[in-house]
């Protein structure tokens, strides 16, 4: 197969803009190929397959000394095993560390067989794009230094949540109140925790309508609620408000708490992930999320939008 520097792929969306999938060949145990769908998924730091595949797969992967440890919307934990797989993409050749989801993994698609996620430590290693203002997955070709925030309707540097949680965050604000959101590619929905609420930090319209969300380790109870508020995005000298309002499930925990996994120290004062932001909310934005250039931004010129496959 030809191996090629750079990568671009169509984002295949299913069920609307509801989350990103990319296309994937591999070949199982027994020499046969096949093509899956892989999820995208900024929120996720390491990448999963699916436990089914894994037993096709198992005589080609080489089972890893560690494990690793997933945390849940249901704030739970599920401790898998570790293995190296390879796949190819877009005419490219991949070989990286796959953690084995212990249940079935909660994606459904009608058609095609889900294999797992891509998480962002995999987007960050081969410096991908989920691009969309086009929705394609892409290698990296911006130059920081000739990007100019002028150019952009919405700008922000990755790494402040690279750097302090290792997922790309951005600032979300009401009535001058400041909290942490993450920008979550494998979330169909936007979520708040519901301590934020109740505490009065951020006020929401509850709709009363329930419903249940699934995770990797199992299901939460939820309530939707409308949020309206403003995104913090930097200008040529500031930082700059954007209004938005969306729908959004009540969480009964903070989504990520680095005083609670970090304990005392620097680390121990960083500010709680309260909010995600999921990929409907971030295809209608239009936004780029690039984790070679570590930038999240939305030029001003338009691009055209393609039809959902």
């Amino acid at each position: 197969m030809k191996k090629e520097s750079n990568i671009r792929v169509e984002i295949v969306r299913m069920e609307g803009d509801v989350a990103p999938f990319v296309t994937v060949d591999y070949v199982d145990k027994y020499a046969e190929e096949h093509t899956g769908l892989m999820l995208l998924d900024s929120g996720s730091m390491g990448n999963m397959l699916s436990h089914e595949l894994a037993d096709g797969i198992a005589t080609l992967c080489k089972l890893e000394d560690e494990g690793t440890i997933v945390y849940s919307i249901a704030n739970e934990i599920m401790e898998t095993n570790n293995v190296r797989f390879s796949f190819a993409m877009g005419g490219r050749q991949f070989h990286d560390t796959f953690c084995i989801s212990t249940n079935p993994l909660p994606i459904k698609v009608k058609g095609m067989k889900v294999l797992g996620i891509l998480g962002i430590r995999f987007l960050e290693q081969h410096n991908l794009v989920i691009d969309y203002s086009d929705y394609s997955l892409h290698t990296s070709r911006i130059n920081p230094s000739n990007l100019s925030i002028s150019d952009c309707d919405f700008f922000f540097p990755m790494e402040v949540g690279l750097n302090n949680y290792g997922l790309p965050v951005i600032a979300v604000i009401q009535n001058k109140k400041e909290i942490v959101a993450l920008l979550d590619s494998g979330a169909t929905t936007n979520m708040i925790a519901e301590q934020t609420v109740n505490s009065h930090k951020f006020n929401c319209f509850r709709t009363n309508e329930k419903d249940v969300m699934l995770g990797v380790t199992g299901e939460v109870d939820v309530e939707e609620a409308i949020l309206k508020f403003n995104l913090g995005t930097l200008s040529e000298h500031s930082l700059k408000k954007l209004a938005r309002h969306a729908n959004f499930y009540l969480l009964p925990h903070y989504v990520f708490s680095p005083n609670e996994e970090c304990g005392e120290g620097n680390d121990a004062q960083k500010p709680p992930i309260e909010i995600i932001l999921g990929s409907p909310f971030m295809a209608r934005q239009g936004w780029i999320l690039d984790f070679g250039a570590k930038l999240i931004y939305k030029r001003k010129k338009k691009c055209p939008f393609r039809e959902a496959v």
